[in-house]
């Protein structure tokens, strides 16, 4: 029960020569692995609570994309704060195989776990054996002394369980010195084995290296000093060190950092870019469809896109996207003009496109993520909210949304993060041509845009009655009487109520205004936290779709009425009956020769009328005898059938006879009688 067969997995970028360049996979009984699953799925229930919020790799409601705003803000804070900081990768030697088993029976005891389930831990690590297969060839069975093994579904949460007593080692050692805010003590930041250290001085980088060589004598951890890495951000940070680590970039999840932020467009996007474009190059002669390179561009080019997206706060420049269009555009048409364009293809199914990635508004959907994170401001779950309301000063984080563009002349503009995601939420607002300004959720406190004696104001006394936005003070569109303020909130200052009433009246039209957000802006706030991504992009999509279809054109050829629904149905038919979409021109010929005569029919309308199938383009003209199975759908003129009217529901239209022409898109067939 306790053998395994490893196979091993090149490192990317690594010598295939070297041993250590392979990562071990266990592949491991299926037996053990249901176990395993069952064990695995009761620990993550309490992995959340167990494990401090700097760990977030394989912890239930975490995200790696948090640990990289964090060190953004960590980077920003050092910078605008002019305050000594070095960050130090850690390079974690063989993390999962080097667990020594009697440390994590320790732990899994000293965080509370009951005796039946470590029982079932130690009956999965009893005397395990594993053999190695490399090129159809297994050695001799051997036994493991140490380690999770890579595979296992169980693996990640015992790893997390067995490093977590080195990170509070960190945390509680005072004389370890990081970024300390109002809420937190920002010192080490984990994503599995991948650590980051966060410390101000020389002191505490040698005080960590200690602390680690401790821990690694009595679990068997162990750090390569070696190809750990420093990143220096306000001083000169290898003097005075005494572990043998060397200063430059870092690569954290993925991601290339440098001491300045505005390199990382340069460091992430342009390498991507490259990469993108070798393999569509690569890509270009591939038997695909038209549908097959749209899925293909879907599973192979936005994941890579979307994680730099959802990690880099700062957005390429609009070169990038067109050059990444452009070579997608080239991958479709096989580097030959465009049939149909971008946008087109671009638009929802139901608008006659194929849903091709929009990587601007994916651009906008990861930024916007954290719009919602502000407005529900929880910094125990999200330690970078911390950063950034330190940042903001006095401004308060889930603020910043309804306060005008003035906020880009306050100090937290500065922050890339901060900068980020109001641009975005600026251009959503833009695109969706909404204001909010005023609106029921503008701050009253802290707010540029409210002044007396051109400062901003703030009375306690008022904050702490509940009094907080203008949708408290101004009701049924005129402001609360002193009556209404001492019944509802306890509060009654003559002057500061006329200084209010004043500045308010001057700044705000809410007379005119319901002071009630637009829908779009209320819809997109009130998106749960859950799967929130994929929610804002086709909200935004909706927005920037203004395809028309050429409707009228049927309308009045068939002397009917149509209306949107019916369109949708229809081109979205398309889809539903269509069911190999790797289907060439010619084998869809050969499928439907046989229905020709009806398709092609004369004396009247065709009798498949309206019929929606999807034509992928033919490669070559069609053979010039009639219709059947050498000319499935029939040469006009040859057969004596009409000709074939075409029209593509993508926009523009295809108008005039079948031949080696025919684009490659949802098309609706209609045979008219002679």
């Amino acid at each position: 029960m306790n053998s395994a067969n490893i196979i091993l997995l090149l490192k990317p970028d690594k010598d295939p020569t070297s041993p250590s360049s392979y990562r071990p996979i266990s592949l491991i009984n299926a037996d053990v692995k249901i176990i395993c699953k069952a064990l695995a799925q009761r620990i993550e229930k309490v992995t959340p609570h167990i494990i401090d919020f700097d760990q977030t790799g394989f912890i239930k409601g975490r995200h790696s994309d948090d640990n990289v705003r964090r060190l953004v803000n960590i980077i920003d804070f050092a910078t605008i704060k002019n305050q000594e900081m070095t960050i130090l990768s850690l390079d974690a030697e063989k993390a999962f195989d080097r667990v020594n088993w009697k440390f994590l029976i320790a732990a899994l005891h000293k965080f509370g776990f009951g005796e039946s389930f470590i029982n079932w831990i130690k009956i999965l690590y009893h005397n395990p054996n594993a053999s190695v297969r490399t090129n159809k060839q297994t050695s001799n069975r051997f036994f493991l002394g140490r380690g999770t093994r890579q595979g296992c579904p169980l693996s990640p949460s015992l790893f997390a369980i067995f490093i977590e007593p080195l990170a509070a080692a960190i945390r509680q050692n005072e004389s370890i010195k990081g970024i300390k805010t109002k809420h937190s003590h920002h010192k080490i930041s984990l994503y599995a084995d991948d650590i980051l250290l966060f410390l101000s001085n020389i002191h505490s980088v040698n005080e960590t290296a200690t602390i680690i060589n401790e821990f690694s004598s009595i679990s068997d951890y162990s750090i390569n000093w070696n190809k750990s890495v420093l990143l220096p951000l306000n001083s000169n940070a290898e003097q005075g060190l005494t572990i043998p680590v060397k200063s430059g970039n870092i690569k954290y999840i993925g991601i290339y950092f440098s001491p300045k932020i505005s390199e990382l467009v340069q460091l992430n996007y342009t390498p991507l870019l490259k990469n993108i474009q070798d393999d569509l190059t690569r890509w270009t002669n591939l038997p695909l469809s038209l549908m097959g390179k749209v899925a293909t561009v879907k599973m192979k080019i936005l994941p890579k896109v979307n994680y730099l997206f959802s990690m880099i706060p700062t957005q390429p420049p609009l070169k990038w996207f067109k050059t990444l269009d452009s070579s997608i555009s080239s991958f479709l048409w096989n580097n030959k003009p465009a049939r149909i364009s971008l946008k087109t293809l671009k638009s929802a199914k139901s608008c006659g496109g194929l849903e091709l990635p929009n990587f601007h508004n994916y651009f906008l959907a990861n930024r916007l993520q954290y719009i919602l994170k502000w407005l529900k401001n929880n910094p125990e779950t999200n330690s970078w909210l911390d950063l950034e309301q330190a940042l903001c000063g006095k401004i308060n984080l889930s603020d910043l949304p309804f306060i005008s563009q003035i906020v880009k002349k306050q100090d937290c503009f500065k922050s890339i993060n901060i900068n980020a995601t109001l641009t975005a939420w600026w251009e959503f607002l833009k695109i969706s041509k909404s204001s909010i300004q005023p609106c029921k959720m503008t701050p009253i406190w802290n707010n540029p845009d409210i002044l007396i004696n051109k400062k901003i104001i703030h009375f306690p006394a008022w904050q702490a009655g509940g009094i907080k936005q203008l949708e408290h003070i101004i009701i049924d569109r005129r402001f609360i009487t002193p009556q209404e303020l001492q019944d509802k909130h306890g509060i009654y200052n003559f002057l500061e109520y006329q200084q209010l009433k004043s500045i308010i009246t001057k700044k705000f039209k809410y007379r005119d205004n319901d002071l009630k957000l637009p829908d779009v802006v209320t819809t997109l706030i009130n998106f749960s936290m859950n799967k929130n991504l994929s929610k804002i992009y086709k909200l935004l999509c909706n927005l920037d779709n203004n395809i028309s279809l050429p409707t009228t054109k049927w309308d009045a050829d068939l002397s009917i009425s149509t209306d949107e629904s019916f369109w949708s149905e229809l081109c979205l038919n398309t889809f539903k009956m269509t069911k190999r979409p790797g289907l060439g021109g010619w084998s869809l010929c050969l499928c439907w020769g046989g229905l020709a005569g009806a398709l092609l029919g004369g004396g009247g309308p065709a009798a498949l009328d309206g019929l929606p199938i999807y034509a992928w383009g033919w490669d070559r003209p069609f053979p010039g005898s009639g219709a059947g199975r050498d000319n499935p759908l029939g040469a006009p003129g040859r057969s004596g059938c009409p000709p074939l009217r075409l029209r593509g529901l993508g926009g523009g239209g295809v108008g005039g006879l079948v031949g080696p022409d025919l684009w490659g898109g949802p098309l609706l067939v209609r045979g008219r009688g002679g």
